[in-house]
């Protein structure tokens, strides 16, 4: 029978060589690096429902990827609400509980608020092809702007666009005066909400689980939205009138938890980057038929479909414009940099493609 000293000894020697291997590993503070034969499991949720852009977006990615590798690299796809809500994934992607993710900025502007850029109505083209040069290339976005992704732990591939945002409402919107008093519904951002209330609406930061019904029963009157969400979500059976305001475009961010893109070998960096290339020239096209389907199918309804002019436009436009300031002023560091950059480029890539 061993003595109390003997078996002390013995635990000792059994704990010994664990303990010597823990303090041995450079990686037990961090993500284990991994070499480019290694098998890659990504995470990667987003936003959105099955079928949605975001969800092409994320399969089209999966299929490059899996196929590229020949399955070395797997793709786990989260839609929206798997993993809780929005605010929720955004603190998962920080904290490495998933790997990669699509998310817009209107749900990031608490934490990045320069990235509330993205909310700042009659601030893009209404040429496609601008925003998509603007929004492929722009320093401020990828320079100045990335910066600030990467001091909260989160490395950007690409920013691009979901299409443009139409109004519904139970009435006609052409002018301020029908917007007044409106119960609008946009997302809950401060800088969508306050350039609401400059248009003279009554903002609403219904959930958007919630904005069907709420439009039913008339909790709210009116909603924003790219169309192929509008349609999905059957806003046109409980809505009068489709405006198509061209007041804004959707944009959204694909990024990723930067411990976990680090300790990626460099020959897989660069090929999801490669491959992020692609897909985001692939979803600009994707996305524009997804407009156009759902356009078709709204049609069939009973909607009454409106296209403001310009005059109309710049009515609105007008209203809006001191939502520059208030970006400037609450947008933290760089706001005013990022701002002058995007408005630069823009006029930049108008002169371009005329």
């Amino acid at each position: 029978m061993f003595s109390k000293k003997n078996s002390m000894l013995l635990i000792l020697l059994i704990l010994m060589p664990i303990f010597l291997f823990a303090c041995g590993n450079d990686n037990t503070e961090g993500i284990e690096a991994k070499s480019s034969d290694d098998s890659i499991g990504i995470r990667f949720a987003h936003e959105e429902s099955q079928g949605d852009v975001q969800d092409l977006y994320a399969n089209k990615f999966k299929e490059l990827i899996e196929e590229e590798t020949e399955g070395r690299i797997t793709v786990d796809i989260y839609t929206t609400g798997t993993l809780g809500g929005n605010d929720d994934m955004f603190t998962q992607l920080q904290t490495g509980a998933v790997d990669m993710a699509i998310t817009s900025p209107g749900f990031t502007g608490s934490v990045i608020p320069q990235t509330q850029i993205m909310n700042i109505p009659f601030l893009f083209s209404n040429n496609p092809e601008v925003n998509r040069k603007v929004l492929d290339e722009s320093e401020a976005l990828y320079g100045t702007l990335a910066d600030k992704y990467e001091e909260k732990g989160l490395e950007i591939f690409k920013f691009w666009t979901e299409g443009s945002m139409y109004w519904t409402g139970n009435k006609e919107i052409t002018e301020p005066a029908d917007m007044k008093g409106l119960k609008m519904r946009g997302m809950p951002t401060s800088m969508i909400m306050e350039s609401y209330k400059l248009m003279g609406a009554d903002p609403q930061a219904t959930d958007t689980g919630e904005i069907y019904t709420m439009l039913q029963t008339g909790g709210i009157d009116g909603q924003e939205n790219p169309l192929f969400f509008i349609y999905n979500s059957n806003f046109h059976e409980v809505q009068d009138y489709l405006m198509d305001s061209k007041h804004h475009i959707y944009i959204t961010a694909t990024v990723a938890n930067s411990e976990w893109f680090s300790s990626l070998a460099e020959e897989d960096q660069k090929l999801i980057n490669e491959i992020m290339q692609e897909v985001n020239d692939w979803s600009f096209t994707m996305q524009q038929e997804e407009e156009d389907k759902a356009l078709t199918e709204i049609k069939k309804s009973d909607l009454e479909i409106i296209e403001l002019t310009e005059d109309q436009r710049e009515s609105f436009k007008e209203l809006v414009a001191p939502i520059r300031d208030v970006y400037i002023e609450t947008g933290g560091d760089g706001a005013e940099e990022i701002l002058k950059i995007i408005e630069q480029d823009i006029q930049a890539a108008e002169e371009e493609l005329k």
